[in-house]
């Protein structure tokens, strides 16, 4: 087994074996993106980046599946026969994350403007990619490919418009 499957089987299996990081991981894999975007979409009105955040967001997106498609990458779960903590709404390829090249793109527009902010910002997406593991439905290799990805094409979307 690869290093790539054994960080992804361990921390699966640790978050397992406890309910409180099963949930607390289950949480952060699911809602905590929602109150991230929500957060950045609300500072991007109120400071006028609302414009390069979408676009950063919706054009990293949009890279992110075509990646995802080309590449066809097995979650883990569906490679080790193991039940997920939780269930997905769409069934699409592991490499890369779509939650972390999203919540790296937010970061990185707002980061952009706002430094400090955009800090917190990736500490947010930091923790969902960690609990997108954790869940067990992506490898550490997915993470790292979905922050590269979403951090890319986000600052080059808001240098370019700002």
């Amino acid at each position: 087994m690869n290093l790539d499957k054994k960080i992804a089987e361990s921390i699966f299996l640790a978050a397992k074996r406890s309910a409180v990081f099963s949930r607390l991981a289950v949480l952060g894999a699911t809602k905590l993106i929602w109150l991230s975007g929500a957060a950045v979409f609300l500072w991007g009105i109120l400071s006028g980046q609302i414009i390069p955040i979408i676009l950063g967001v919706f054009f990293a997106w949009i890279m992110q599946l075509a990646v995802a498609y080309l590449f066809n990458r097995r979650r883990p779960f569906q490679q080790n026969h193991e039940k997920p903590l939780m269930e997905l709404m769409w069934r699409t390829p592991s490499f890369p994350s779509g939650h972390t090249t999203l919540s790296c793109a937010m970061a990185a527009g707002v980061f952009v403007q706002d430094p400090v902010l955009g800090t917190v910002f990736f500490a947010a997406a930091a923790l969902i990619a960690f609990c997108r593991i954790a869940v067990g439905v992506h490898y550490f290799s997915d993470i790292i490919g979905g922050a590269v990805l979403g951090i890319g094409v986000a600052t080059l979307v808001a240098r370019l418009i700002v």
